[in-house]
């Protein structure tokens, strides 16, 4: 139950104060809340009061650090609350006034953690806790020595307990075991330190250091040289050409892999093992494929697992391309579906390699990869790169970012050091930074606003090209991006080599044959031709395909169950062939050959996984006859203009913030009045203080 002090408290802030404390812990934004005692009910749960404790600075998390340990501070609440760090404490309500003193509202101290700045639990307590684990009554301990005396115990003691200075928890074989009072502390000093109470058991293998004694060792203040002012080294000097140019590289990059990954998925999916993962030979036929070095890959697939751009296909065990066309949509359509994926997913592609606490590493494409913490984390560093780039404006390297990221939300300290170097990579190759400074785009995500960072992309790449260089070699060559009618066209009459930054395509008879099939016809393809080539279309390829288009349906295959068209006498042989041997034929017209499907006939086998299907034995039939057949296809026609592309849905993110309207609708219920003002702007939470 909340106390009076903090409702009291509450209900005195302002309908202004109320939108800021709802705007700083969003988690507090309930449908069903109507009263002050409900709110302050959802602000006192652990899982809200741990995620504001997650937005803290170095100098916050040390004053709330402070006031668990050794109690609030005396004085009057008034000027305390003015000043930082305790007036955004109050802020995000984790202190309240109490009449004219300043108190931590229920559950703080729980929410730290059971050691607050690496101090074990007092003695009473874990004094209490080793008598009961030896068989004795939890009676009030004795008291131990005079902490300020460690200075002139002996050097042997001193040296254990200098292990305790950053964790009060030791491991220790027989840890309650009851020592002999008169132990020799230089040839057995963790004996004594239990037989004076100084280390106490909290079960049979771990011992802690009491808190009074942890204190001792560190001064008095294991705060004293905590930093207080954000470490904002100088930046060095980036010209926005070349951060611009090094981003817009990297960006081109980036969705050209994933639309060649794609490409290559399609055509040969990439199983797994059966213990899960990829295997070392499947990376390598891809990293092949593609031409990249390992670790390229690995962020790139984690990147398009992410994004939704690939999936395992349950049924066979493979990650194949997703069916959204991704790569219909407009270039900056797809940078901000995969840098909002990015943003919200909890996939850390460059994780891959990292050891995991069983002795193995995180492997491709398996769940060792995953943390719940990737998102803030992400945020914290682009926050992190955005002050710096505020305060000093150039390039920081990624020990500067990290630096003050862990000074910003020191409680990621251990997850940034864990994920933040690979991140801080993954976010180059998305073109939130070049050349180490943070572009504009990087600038816009950081601070939210994603479609003003897709309009900064936007101008950084160039516009779409219609255009393909024919040449006598049968080959079209693009010298940039491809506009996507264009590319998909292409890509049905040419087949695609390599995955270089220019597109090129080579025509083969087959692959005009493939486009024939699809409902083109050579008319069209050169009129196509014509229209999207930089020059004249070489004779040899107008060549290619007007024989392409002269040898191709002088047979028809139909499906009806199978209807073959065309010259009477080439059906006549077509009827002989022996590969038709057994099968019911019928001829109800001149020129036009009825199969039967895929059923046998009488007294035959019903045809087995080896046999080929009726429609590949009826193609082979006709191309022994020197002919080839065209297919009808469910296409009557060349590709259509395409119209919006579905991209995958970007991640639900964990925790998502309440729209304006909830939390408009919230405080007229809290204050009864109908004009209430509007939460602050949420797009702008950077500034080198550790401000949201």
């Amino acid at each position: 139950m909340a106390p009076d002090g903090l409702l009291r408290d509450l209900a005195a802030r302002s309908p202004g104060e109320l939108a800021a404390l709802l705007d700083a812990r969003p988690d507090a934004v309930r449908p069903g809340t109507t009263t002050t005692a409900e709110l302050a009910e959802a602000l006192l749960s652990r899982a809200g009061l741990s995620r504001a404790l997650d937005e803290l600075s170095r100098p916050e998390l040390d004053a709330l650090e402070r006031a668990v340990v050794l109690g609030a501070p005396d004085g009057p609440a008034g000027p305390l609350l003015a000043a930082p760090p305790w007036d955004r404490l109050h802020r995000l309500a984790l202190v309240h006034r109490d009449g004219d003193a300043l108190r931590l509202v229920p559950g703080v101290a729980e929410a730290l953690g059971r050691y607050p700045a690496g101090l074990g639990r007092p003695h009473r307590v874990l004094a209490a806790r080793a008598a009961r684990l030896r068989g004795g009554e939890p009676a009030a301990p004795a008291a131990p020595e005079v902490p300020g005396e460690i200075g002139r115990w002996p050097a042997p003691v001193r040296e254990v307990l200098e292990r305790f200075r950053s964790r009060p928890v030791g491991l220790l074989p027989d840890a309650l075991r009851r020592p002999d009072p008169e132990v020799d502390a230089a040839a057995r000093p963790v004996d004594w330190l239990l037989a004076r109470g100084v280390l106490l058991p909290v079960d049979s293998r771990h011992v802690e250091l009491p808190r009074e004694f942890g204190l001792a060792l560190r001064g008095g203040d294991p705060w004293a040289r905590s930093p207080q002012r954000a470490p904002l080294p100088p930046g060095t000097r980036v010209p926005d050409r070349l951060r611009d140019n090094a981003a817009a590289a990297a960006v081109e990059q980036l969705l050209r892999r994933l639309a060649a990954l794609r490409a290559e998925l399609r055509e040969r999916p990439l199983t797994t093992l059966r213990a899960g993962g990829i295997g070392v030979r499947e990376l390598r036929r891809l990293r092949t494929a593609l031409a990249l070095e390992h670790a390229e890959l690995v962020r790139l697939l984690g990147l398009a697992e992410l994004a939704g751009l690939v999936v395992l296909d349950p049924d066979t065990s493979a990650w194949r391309p997703a069916p959204a066309p991704f790569e219909d949509a407009e270039r900056p359509e797809q940078w901000l579906h995969v840098v909002s994926s990015w943003l919200a997913a909890d996939v850390v592609p460059s994780a891959v390699g990292l050891p995991l606490a069983d002795g193995t590493v995180v492997g491709v494409l398996t769940r060792g990869a995953h943390t719940p913490e990737a998102p803030p984390v992400r945020r914290a560093l682009l926050r992190a790169h955005a002050a710096l780039a505020e305060s000093a404006p150039g390039g920081h390297g990624p020990e500067d970012v990290l630096a003050l990221a862990r000074w910003q939300r020191p409680r990621l300290t251990r997850s940034l050091d864990r994920w933040g170097p690979g991140m801080l990579t993954e976010a180059a190759e998305l073109g939130l930074v070049g050349a180490d400074a943070l572009t504009a785009a990087g600038r816009a995500v950081a601070a939210g606003r994603a479609e003003e960072a897709a309009r900064a992309v936007a101008g950084w790449l160039p516009a779409p090209s219609r255009t393909v260089l024919l040449q006598g070699d049968l080959t079209a060559t693009a010298t940039g991006y491809l506009a996507p009618p264009v590319a998909r066209a292409l890509g049905e009459l040419a087949d695609e080599e390599g995955h270089g930054p220019a597109a090129r395509h080579r025509f083969t008879e087959r692959s005009l044959h493939r486009a024939l099939d699809a409902g083109w016809d050579p008319a069209s393809i050169l009129a196509w031709l014509a229209e999207h080539s930089r020059g004249p279309v070489p004779q040899a390829l107008a060549y290619l395909v007007e024989e392409a288009g002269r040898d191709h349906g002088r047979v028809r295959i139909t499906r009806a169950d199978w209807v073959l068209t065309g010259e009477e006498d080439l059906l006549e042989a077509l009827a002989r062939s022996p590969r038709l041997a057994g099968r019911p034929l019928h001829r109800p017209a001149p020129g036009v050959l009825v199969v039967t499907g895929d059923e046998p006939g009488p007294g035959r086998r019903r045809a087995g996984p080896a046999r080929e299907g009726t429609l590949e034995q009826l193609v082979a039939a006709v191309r022994a006859t020197g002919t080839e057949p065209a297919v009808e296809a469910a296409r009557p026609g060349p590709s259509p203009a395409a119209g919006p592309a579905l991209l995958p849905q970007v991640p639900a993110p964990r925790h998502p913030a309440p729209s304006a309207e909830e939390v408009e609708d919230l405080l007229a219920r809290l204050t009864g009045a109908d004009d209430v003002p509007p939460p602050p702007d949420r797009t702008d939470r950077t500034d080198p203080g550790g401000e949201r």
